[in-house]
């Protein structure tokens, strides 16, 4: 019996999101952002191979969980779970982080002597985080993906 088309579209998304969990942990045990012998970590909402937010903790302090963000269409990056109460709080944060951040840094760049070169990288670097934030400023901003 062959598998369908939805079936297929499933086991691909959870083959992405496996994948992408496990990278995630790694950066943040790299990061020392969670730290223990065994770290968990769950998807929580998915824009399918783009962007996935998930909750990562330390085994035995799962209600001290950090959200994370990562995927192809964004830089990974992390929060505090405090810091917000729904994935789409997540996204709406890492939204005004980002522009803050690429404004932070435009300035540091044009008021600090740089490295030939490194003008040119920190401003690409700061265009991309600026379209980061955009994009999630607009699906933070979609109320039906979040119903």
């Amino acid at each position: 019996m062959t598998q369908s088309k939805t079936d297929l579209e499933q086991e691909a998304l959870r083959a992405w999101y496996k994948k992408e969990l496990d990278t995630v942990v790694q950066e943040m045990l790299k990061t020392k952002a969670i730290s223990g012998a065994a770290v968990e970590a769950a998807p929580i909402w998915a824009s399918p191979h783009k962007i996935l937010v998930a909750k990562v903790w330390n085994a035995t302090q799962k209600s001290q969980f950090i959200w994370t963000i990562s995927g192809d269409a964004v830089v990974t990056d992390h929060i505090a779970g405090s810091m917000a109460t729904n994935p789409r709080d997540v996204v709406r944060h890492f939204s005004l982080k980002w522009q803050m951040d690429a404004d932070r840094l435009l300035s540091l760049a044009k008021s600090k002597p740089m490295v030939k070169g490194s003008v040119e990288h920190m401003q690409a670097y700061t265009d991309q985080l600026i379209g980061h934030a955009e994009l999630l400023y607009d699906l933070s901003s979609r109320d039906n993906i979040w119903t």
